[in-house]
């Protein structure tokens, strides 16, 4: 019993020491800063309204909750089906006063990309907390059903992916003059 304790004792502190560290890293020096803090407007509800493009944020991944300072908890992941799902959802109960959330498409969610810095690839005193995750979009692929695409905030890159895949969740709704971007028919 007493080798099992020592056992255990020496397993979780060797886990720590192993366990990585992320911190955010930035390029001020060069690069220029893509996603200002003073693009924003903060609602004081968990929500920005970025002034350029009229989009509201919620600032934390779902799952995560916001307590007037920062998003805490752990982001929920989900496949794409449960992603809309949940949608649904949070239009049902609705969140800060409003009940017409989405998934963003992909110029919209690549619109918060902070390309001066790293892991991840966003404004953290913006949206603080940010997991490393790819973030599930509402654009499907085209010609595979079976697939749409994520954006990966720790590369800040976007890709197709299957539906079945697990990913975080950030949503949006349109600014008062409709969508800031326009999906483009395609035939």
């Amino acid at each position: 019993m007493r080798t099992q304790f020592h056992s255990l004792i020496i397993f979780l502190c060797s886990s720590l020491v192993a366990a990585p560290i992320w911190a955010q890293t930035c390029q001020k020096d060069t690069i220029q800063e893509s996603t200002p803090t003073a693009r924003f407007t903060f609602n004081g509800d968990g929500t920005v309204l970025d002034k350029e493009t009229h989009i509201t944020w919620m600032r934390c991944a779902l799952g995560q909750k916001w307590d007037g300072n920062i998003c805490v908890g752990n982001a929920t992941v989900y496949n794409w089906q449960e992603a809309v799902a949940e949608v649904g959802k949070i239009n049902s109960s609705g969140f800060a006063g409003r009940n017409d959330w989405r998934l963003p498409y992909i110029p919209e969610l690549a619109s918060i990309v902070e390309r001066q810095c790293f892991e991840p690839r966003v404004n953290l005193k913006v949206f603080p907390a940010t997991p490393l995750l790819s973030f599930w979009t509402g654009m499907e692929r085209m010609g595979h059903p079976g697939m749409a695409y994520m954006l990966d905030f720790n590369k800040g890159n976007a890709s197709p992916a299957q539906k079945t895949v697990k990913g975080a969740v950030r949503l949006m709704h349109d600014g008062p003059n409709g969508p800031w971007w326009k999906m483009p028919k395609m035939h």
